[in-house]
């Protein structure tokens, strides 16, 4: 398995060695830990474990490429190792997301502290790697911005059933029953049965977050919650599109939705999510019933 770390500190290489031995419980002599622009000449490549690792510029000090063989019986997973080595080492360890790469990196800290980190990495021939930010105060790197990280919030996975209950009926639609002859979809059917199945799965997000109290990161972006209000306007338009009988399925389960929404939510009479409040509403275009529905705490506010 491997392990692609980020360590705050540069602890020496046999401490680093002595941890992934007992990580990995195998002897501290079945541990190659090298620099990786350093002399290989001396490097044990048959090693059960071999830690690679590169000095780097910014907050961060050492980034690790960790491989452990197969016949190792211990593999812990990334959150394993690096919480286990943050308390060996003494020193905060990043490891990537597993929703995307685009997210925010995992910090875990000696003191047992886990929370999420913006990593940035400038363009160069020496890449620089900078914690620009983190959600909780981490005492190692105090001149970091604490604040919420909306990447994390973006790329969290919500279930839809419902949204997935659609496409298994559009499914079953097009395989026909007891062998009669299904449903035909051309290709521009299918997009926008594929456009139409995802918005109304982002509408379900919204609501099932709403359901869930806004875990896990107990808040929602007021920017994302608008651009969800929006693919619920968008949906109208693609529902014309979709031929009667799968029409009809989604508006089955777009009412389950909408009716799910509306439980979650209270009347916004101060237009905090339409962001009309400094005008009179007759003076405007008005705007679908989900656009004056807001939760309750908001969970855009601060403290």
């Amino acid at each position: 398995m491997t392990y692609n770390l980020f360590l705050v500190d540069s602890p020496d290489p046999a401490v680093m060695a002595g941890a992934l031995a007992t990580i990995f419980e195998v002897p501290v002599t079945e541990v190659d830990v090298a620099d990786a622009d350093g002399d290989q000449e001396d490097r044990n490549w048959d090693a059960l474990v071999s830690c690679e690792y590169s000095e780097v510029q910014g907050n961060l000090s050492l980034s690790l490429d960790i491989y452990a063989q197969d016949s190792v019986g211990q593999q812990p997973s990334e959150a394993e190792i690096s919480a286990t080595l943050a308390h060996l080492l003494d020193t905060p360890v990043l490891y990537p997301p597993q929703e995307s790469a685009m997210s925010a990196h995992w910090l875990v800290a000696p003191g047992g502290l886990v929370t999420r980190a913006r990593l940035t990495e400038s363009d160069g021939e020496e890449p620089t790697f900078t914690v620009a930010a983190v959600e909780a105060f981490v005492d190692r790197l105090p001149d970091v911005p604490v604040m919420h990280l909306p990447e994390v919030v973006r790329e969290q996975k919500i279930a839809t059933p419902l949204a997935d209950a659609f496409a298994e009926s559009v499914e079953s639609l097009k395989q026909g029953e007891n062998g009669a002859n299904g449903l035909t979809i051309t290709p521009d059917v299918a997009e926008t049965v594929r456009i139409a199945k995802s918005y109304l799965g982002a509408w379900e997000k919204l609501s099932r977050r709403a359901e869930g109290n806004w875990a896990p990161s107990d808040w929602y972006p007021l920017e994302f919650y608008r651009e969800v209000l929006e693919y619920r306007d968008d949906i109208e338009g693609y529902v014309r599109q979709l031929p009667g009988d799968v029409q009809t399925l989604y508006r089955k389960y777009l009412n389950e939705v909408d009716g799910l929404y509306r439980e979650q939510t209270v009347e916004d009479h101060d237009h905090v999510v339409a962001g009309d409040q400094a005008e009179r509403v007759t003076h405007l275009a008005q705007k679908a019933w989900w656009w004056y529905r807001r939760p309750e705490p908001m969970p855009w506010s601060e403290g």
